[in-house]
């Protein structure tokens, strides 16, 4: 999509939480997680469901399906449902998705799909891999299970049309739509709040001011580590997993400098719901490529 296309008066943008808690941080970086609670979920995404609620915003929620298995974690999902936010995707276990075989991505790609909308009663329209790890074969079967979108790509990834800031399908003749995360060129990591909030306001507004030159619609990604109360140092592995899960810092602080991009965000773009932005590109199909991915 070329910079300014499109007839609203500010680019859209719409507001992602991907639900990451401890087990699933701790397995991605395989550290031993001892209890079978998880305060980083449970404070995380309480405290979300409130700063969301104050921002009056609503957003779209990336599970990971198994954490239905957790009564607590259920009803917090299910208090997420109630106060109108969707919910989407993030696989059924969290593993990594290019390591896998083809059944077992298929099995992380159906089966979460499957128990988000029965034990939910929502429908998930859309997936976003851990990691941001996905492929064409991966796409393919997200494609065939039914989702609307992927939002896993980052303009420049392996697997990503080439300068693809804007969303596209990344599959010929496939209504699949990629709704890419934020480029950030020049700049050393992403800027969505979970690196800005090591790296200062600073760093957000700068990445921010940079991708909105572009004209496209934005993902603002947060994750559950941005909102939730730090684990004690007891259950912390080591430093690495204080900074992963920005355990260094304090919820109060955390949730203004949140804000404070949220803020930004406002200023700059209108926010609505996902599928208020799948439905306003529906209108704009002509300014998105169809080619394949490589």
């Amino acid at each position: 999509m070329r910079p300014g296309i499109g007839a609203t008066r500010k680019p859209l943008a719409a507001i992602h939480l991907d639900l990451d808690g401890a087990t699933h941080i701790f397995r991605a970086h395989g550290w031993r997680y001892d209890g079978h609670d998880d305060p980083l979920f449970e404070t995380g995404l309480w405290r979300a469901l409130e700063f969301f609620e104050a921002m009056k915003v609503r957003v779209t929620l990336f599970a990971i399906a198994e954490d239905l298995d957790d009564p607590r974690k259920r009803e917090l999902l299910q208090e997420a449902v109630r106060q109108g936010h969707e919910v989407a995707s993030h696989s059924l276990t969290h593993r990594k998705l290019t390591t896998l075989t083809h059944d077992e991505k298929r099995r992380e790609v159906f089966e979460s799909l499957e128990r988000i909308e029965r034990e939910l009663g929502v429908g998930a329209r859309g997936f976003r891999a851990p990691g941001f790890k996905i492929d064409q074969e991966t796409l393919e079967l997200v494609d065939l299970a039914g989702y609307r979108y992927d939002s896993s790509l980052f303009p420049g990834a392996a697997s990503a049309r080439e300068g693809s800031k804007s969303p596209y399908r990344p599959l010929k003749n496939r209504r699949l739509m990629e709704l890419p995360m934020p480029g950030y060129d020049l700049l050393p990591f992403p800027f969505h709040p979970s690196y800005s909030l090591v790296l200062g306001t600073w760093y957000f507004r700068l990445g921010l001011r940079r991708f909105h030159r572009w004209g496209a619609p934005l993902v603002l990604l947060f994750h559950l580590t941005d909102f939730a109360d730090p684990l004690p140092p007891d259950r912390l592995p080591g430093r690495k997993a204080r900074l992963f899960t920005l355990s260094h810092m304090k919820g109060a602080p955390k949730l203004r400098r949140c804000a404070e991009m949220v803020h930004l965000v406002q200023r700059h773009y209108r926010i609505v719901d996902s599928t208020e932005l799948l439905a306003w590109l529906g209108t704009q199909l002509d300014g998105y490529g169809v080619e394949a991915v490589s």
